[in-house]
């Protein structure tokens, strides 16, 4: 009898080693799925933002020509705008945010063109440019009103809005 007693005690403790173990487990996936849900709404949250201000970053860096981006009013809206020539005519490529959207149109320099008629880049609420000596600021806001900005060097003397300080 003593030997089943004994095997018996054994097996419980294996058993209660077990059940811990696998409660460990648990608890930690738990935990780590917890993190991920937050990591995850954290960066579905700043994905407009960041992807608009890397999008804008992006077309200063390929422009960034004396003369070749500057900022301007188009029809009460701001807008970034980047002059490229392409078989002997100029065009320019307008940056802005309208109707909940940063869109992006090219047009002849100087042709008119309706705010509707732009290509839409992403989801925004507001897109800001402000400028000082040669540095550009750009603020975007997203749908969920985070706002993000980033600070660019560009060679060209461009003109708009000061930076504020």
């Amino acid at each position: 009898m003593k030997k089943r007693t004994a095997y018996t005690v054994d097996t419980i403790f294996v058993l209660v080693l077990f059940a811990v173990f696998a409660i460990t487990v648990l608890f930690v996936l738990m935990s780590g799925a917890g993190v991920y849900k937050d990591t995850q709404s954290v960066m579905t949250e700043r994905y407009q933002e960041r992807t608009c201000l890397s999008y804008i970053t992006a077309k200063v860096n390929h422009y960034d020509e004396a003369g070749k981006v500057y900022v301007v009013d188009v029809n009460g809206v701001q807008a970034l705008a980047v002059d490229e020539e392409m078989g002997g005519t100029t065009y320019t490529t307008y940056i802005y945010c309208t109707d909940g959207s940063v869109k992006e149109i090219m047009v002849e320099k100087a042709a008119s063109f309706e705010l509707d008629d732009g290509l839409d880049i992403i989801a925004a609420k507001k897109l800001k440019f402000e400028t000082k000596d040669n540095l550009l600021k750009v603020i975007c806001t997203g749908e969920t009103g985070k706002t993000a900005f980033v600070t660019l060097h560009v060679a060209s003397g461009i003109g708009g809005g000061e930076i504020e300080d």
